[in-house]
């Protein structure tokens, strides 16, 4: 009994800090970027058969690492195109009239997976002042993707192909998956996240957010 208590208290705490060694849920409230440092994880897995993809997971610094990404387009599985501007303190989105919600995921991740509940919901609560847009760090195809946005029933968009790992590079660096990161609607960044998040806490900063 007092091994099966440990077994379940271990795989509880993994789902809640996500694919990472990193213990913290949030980003520091003053960081004026999040960041992220591109890496293919199913390249390195190759070369090297040993690793596991949780060791594989890009890792989110502190600060921005990448200036020189400064123009990205990411493409949806819906089939429609975002177009992202970089700048010092945010991200431009043509034609955005609402805050943004990126969240970086791979379909192996159990984190991820356990998120998406929570995501539907706020994307349905608040689908006039917000979007969710997930991120897949994930060499798959968008059928498999499909697949996969059908299997989990996902209501928000997902992100696919190359225009992901320039994102990723051109936000900075990571610490885990999932990680999030939410900004206002005129491009300011406004929190980041890493890990399985509580949906009341991602709720309470889009409040703020969209104000």
């Amino acid at each position: 009994m007092t091994l099966k208590r440990v077994i379940i208290t271990s795989l509880c705490l993994f789902a809640f800090f996500g694919c990472s060694d990193d213990k913290s849920q949030k980003s520091e409230q003053n960081s004026s970027e999040p960041a992220v440092q591109s890496k293919n994880l199913e390249e390195n897995a190759s070369k090297d058969e040993n690793l596991s993809k949780d060791t594989l997971t890009p890792k989110i610094s502190e600060s921005v690492q990448s200036d020189e990404v400064k123009d990205i387009s990411l493409k949806l599985l819906n089939g429609t195109t975002m177009q992202i501007t970089k700048r010092s303190n945010g991200f431009d989105v043509k034609d955005g009239k609402k805050a943004t919600l990126y969240v970086f995921f791979a379909t192996w991740c159990p984190p991820c997976k356990a998120e998406i509940p929570s995501l539907n919901n706020l994307s349905e609560k608040f689908k006039n002042e917000l979007n969710i847009v997930a991120v897949l760090l994930e060499d798959k195809s968008e059928d498999e993707v499909k697949e996969f946005a059908q299997k989990y029933k996902i209501k928000y968009d997902i992100a696919v192909g190359e225009g992901n790992f320039l994102f990723e590079k051109a936000m900075g660096g990571i610490k885990g998956l999932p990680a999030s990161a939410l900004f206002k609607a005129n491009g300011d960044y406004a929190q980041g996240y890493i890990g399985l998040v509580p949906e009341e806490m991602l709720e309470t900063d889009i409040n703020r957010a969209i104000k």
